[in-house]
């Protein structure tokens, strides 16, 4: 691989999420730090061994300096106008996915190009004026590319919030304005520990499915915001402004937030309604599979998918999954949901 940018430095930064190592290099500053952003918590001066995985991102000023053509083989698997998807804006992109001599590439025009190699175990990104792009969409890109050498380590993702408490899970899919993150937050308060916000790792135990904490900024709307006193007061250097979400580290405001991997317990699909209490649904287990399923990011490796769709389904087949039909009584929600999680541990 080889560097877009000329006479800039390179420079390298080295993590290790739960045994797989990740080498990333980057020319650009502006590359460099929404990158150590996302992957703070894993951050590593040195490994003893070689990095399972590398990322090199580079910093192009005008799209006809990305150094890709597509072969003639080249085929075309998905498109999109820009849907959002989670809680993410930055997914609102347009884009193309082709697969092309091994490689996956990716291309949002005028914003840049992903190329993944998953037999190598490395990826490219070539973003077009990172200088001027918001840090938010840089993050999302990088993310994108290394969930997609992750899964090929074993290691998988959903959208949801994940908590745990006396070592069983609470995963909480669904995509924005559902009141995901706001449960997330009423069960956190009240001393629940933090997994992730938006996108807690899976693996394969064997008997059972692994969920495994990915800390990120936790976003969060000015609704939710005036639902929760600590929120409310809390100062700018906390809850980071932002628009339309701000953003907060749990562990600045809650401290003791942090947990460990642990089996999941319990899966709720929250719904927003119009009532003084919220009320708990049990979902049968194809129900449940056929909404956690969306939540899964796309695969374009048939062999990933299968792996992928049986770690899915171990989660539904394992534990009890409900519809969460979210009042207004959102302080409460750790009353309805703590004494079902117990009768799993």
């Amino acid at each position: 691989m080889t560097s877009c940018a000329v006479n800039q430095p390179i420079t390298e930064y080295i993590f290790s999420l739960y045994g797989t190592s990740v080498r990333y290099v980057t020319t650009s500053p502006f590359l460099a730090a929404p990158g150590n952003e996302l992957l703070k918590h894993f951050r590593r001066d040195s490994l003893d061994e070689s990095a399972s995985l590398t990322l090199w991102f580079h910093a192009v000023q005008n799209r006809a300096d990305i150094p890709l053509i597509k072969s003639s083989s080249a085929h075309r698997l998905s498109s999109g106008t820009g849907a959002e998807s989670g809680d993410r804006r930055e997914t609102g992109l347009p884009y193309e996915v082709f697969h092309d001599s091994g490689r996956l590439i990716a291309d949002f025009p005028h914003v840049g190009v992903l190329v993944i190699d998953g037999k190598q175990h490395k990826a490219d990104g070539y973003l077009i004026k990172p200088e001027i792009m918001p840090e938010g969409l840089i993050e999302y890109l990088f993310h994108l590319a290394l969930i997609e050498l992750l899964r090929r380590e074993g290691l998988y993702t959903i959208h949801a919030t994940a908590l745990e408490k006396h070592g069983r899970a609470v995963l909480i899919p669904g995509n924005s304005g559902r009141g995901k993150t706001t449960s997330f937050i009423s069960l956190l308060r009240s001393g629940y520990r933090y997994l992730s916000d938006d996108h807690p790792l899976l693996r394969d135990a064997g008997t059972h499915v692994d969920i495994l904490p990915f800390p990120i900024k936790i976003n969060v709307t000015e609704e939710t915001i005036a639902f929760f006193p600590e929120l409310r007061s809390a100062p700018d250097h906390i809850l980071r402004p932002g628009f339309p979400k701000r953003a907060f580290y749990a562990e600045e405001l809650y401290p003791t937030s942090m947990g460990q991997h642990c089996r999941p317990g319990l899966v709720l699909f929250p719904h927003v309604i119009d009532a003084s209490h919220s009320h708990l649904e049990r979902l049968p287990k194809s129900r449940a599979l056929e909404m956690l399923l969306p939540q899964a990011l796309l695969v374009y490796d048939a062999d990933v998918a299968r792996r992928e769709f049986h770690v899915l389904t171990k989660i539904v087949q394992q534990v009890d999954c409900y519809r969460l039909h979210f009042g207004r009584d959102i302080l409460d929600l750790p009353r309805l949901i703590t004494p079902l999680l117990e009768q799993t541990t």
